[in-house]
């Protein structure tokens, strides 16, 4: 830990007096302890609190976490990069009742994102990787291929609003991350729709199914075309 629990505490209650979304980045069972302490003496902003990561949570913590109504911000393809060498750091039951939870976040509305640069930034691979807990590089997992620890695999549906309508909640962004009138025009296409009982997944790891790019109402992206000038 790079900051004390009753400093993280002091400013945590400093910048949320200030009117700031108060974010704190916390990936081991101890730094989420403090994190969630430290939230549940102050008075949340209007977006509430975040924890970056919250990788690896006590089930103390985790009943905290969902009554202070914190909101997790997870990467899902960080269970699945860190399957391979978790078990021998974390041990079994704490993987089996504390790490790497999504599904048993669901009520707070997580924020799915790719902590990239350490994680590849693409969308496609991260929705693969929460819906199967395969390596989207790979489309394997340890135990057989079938999913590393599939009880905390979400729906596509849950999925995809973690990447999108969750991220603009939890920013404070009422007019980002979905479609409807008078919300910002950002969206892609898709080379096939996303169905939350489909015959498989294998194609989220294929970065060409993503067909147009648009921001703002604009096309600034689009596959096998001339390019797109932007003005």
């Amino acid at each position: 830990m790079i900051i004390s629990p009753s400093a993280l505490t002091t400013v945590t209650s400093q910048w949320a007096r200030a009117g700031y979304t108060v974010c704190i980045h916390a990936i081991g069972d101890l730094a989420n302890r403090a994190a969630i302490s430290a939230i549940s003496t102050a008075s949340p902003s209007s977006a509430g609190f975040r924890i970056e990561h919250a990788q690896i949570v006590h089930p103390d913590d985790q009943k905290l976490l969902w009554s202070l109504g914190i909101t997790p911000s997870i990467q899902p393809t960080h269970a699945t990069s860190d399957q391979f060498y978790a078990l021998s750091r974390l041990g079994e039951e704490r993987l089996r009742k504390r790490a790497y939870r999504m599904k048993s976040f669901l009520p707070l509305k997580p924020v799915l994102g790719s902590d990239f640069p350490v994680e590849p930034p693409s969308v496609l691979a991260g929705i693969y990787a929460a819906v199967t807990r395969r390596d989207p590089k790979t489309g394997t997992s340890v135990g057989g291929g079938n999913g590393w620890h599939t009880e905390e695999a979400i729906t596509v549906g849950d999925a995809l609003r973690g990447f999108t309508s969750n991220v603009a909640a939890a920013a404070g962004m009422p007019k980002a991350g979905k479609i409807e009138a008078g919300a910002w025009a950002d969206w892609v296409v898709l080379d096939r729709r996303l169905e939350e009982s489909p015959q498989g997944w294998e194609w989220l790891r294929d970065e060409t199914a993503v067909k147009e790019t648009w921001v703002a109402g604009k096309r600034v992206f689009a596959r096998d075309t001339e390019p797109i000038a932007v003005v």
